[in-house]
């Protein structure tokens, strides 16, 4: 039994019979069995992991998928988590120590250039964000904390996809649906690799009005102990004050923050990319 689903029965199993629901209590274990794995969970695997009936793993993942608590793989048949479920545990971020230990860097960034700030990390196949500052000047933004953007057209969604290994960033971009959303999207995976080239020799990405027109942004990567990338930050505000002759000393203010960040979780001073 893996230490999550273990877990989940213990915390099941202090709650008083008189009060206990078996469904629900059996929809939990599923749902840590295949957090568990990393979503690379069959249904023969839920069975085995969870020693539940096949014919009730069937019942429950049916409603499971259905409220987008778990999504399925069609082609290799596992289960992973569902947006839903992704949506839930960001709105729990503020205990965790990637949001409490980037909020002091996030407000000064804000501080340091008036824009609104963002901080996502990688959810399926989008950049899920955890935290939110808001601009100090007008027109500030309609994103949100749960809030999730493509990876193909904004700032945070290509600064998570470059920097990730090559085989996951192939299988990311192999799921992508490169939906235009300006006339400046981009909607090909040519263009998009040879831009991720660029995001990687420079260490920050620009979405430069591909996600909203009159929109944008610069994004940085943010690195754990281990020198993964973990999470990315953003500065996004009108073209008007997020220009292009502007651009490269608000992209020095993101990087500067990201690297600090990255200290925070214990990265090294310098990451190869």
């Amino acid at each position: 039994m893996s230490s999550s689903l273990k877990l989940s029965v213990h915390l099941v199993n202090s709650i008083d019979d008189r009060y206990a629901i078996r469904s629900v209590d059996r929809a939990v274990d599923i749902l840590a069995a295949v957090a568990a794995k990393n979503g690379a969970l069959t249904v023969d695997g839920i069975v085995a992991d969870t020693g539940l009936p096949k014919s009730t793993v069937f019942r429950i993942l049916a409603t499971l998928t259905a409220r987008r608590l778990l999504d399925r793989e069609e082609q290799s048949q596992t289960y992973r988590l569902g947006m839903l479920a992704l949506v839930i545990g960001a709105r729990a971020m503020g205990e965790l120590d990637l949001r409490r230990s980037a909020r002091p860097h996030l407000e000064s960034l804000v501080a340091k250039t008036g824009e609104t700030v963002h901080l996502s990390i990688l959810s399926e196949n989008n950049a899920l964000c955890v935290d939110k500052l808001d601009a100090s000047r007008s027109m500030r933004m309609a994103s949100f904390v749960g809030f999730l953007d493509p990876l193909h057209c904004s700032g945070v969604g290509k600064a998570l996809l470059a920097f990730q290994d090559e085989p996951v960033r192939q299988r990311l971009m192999a799921r992508m649906r490169f939906e235009p959303h300006t006339p400046h999207t981009i909607t090909n995976p040519e263009r998009l690799t040879a831009q991720i080239s660029e995001i990687r020799a420079r260490g920050y990405a620009v979405d430069d009005e591909e996600i909203e027109q009159g929109l944008r942004c610069v994004a940085a990567p943010i690195r754990d102990h281990s020198g993964s990338v973990v999470a990315a930050v953003s500065i996004s505000g009108p073209t008007t004050r997020v220009t292009q002759a502007g651009l490269t000393d608000l992209a020095h203010a993101v990087e500067e923050c990201a690297q600090s960040i990255s200290r925070e979780l214990g990265a090294l001073e310098k990451a190869t990319t």
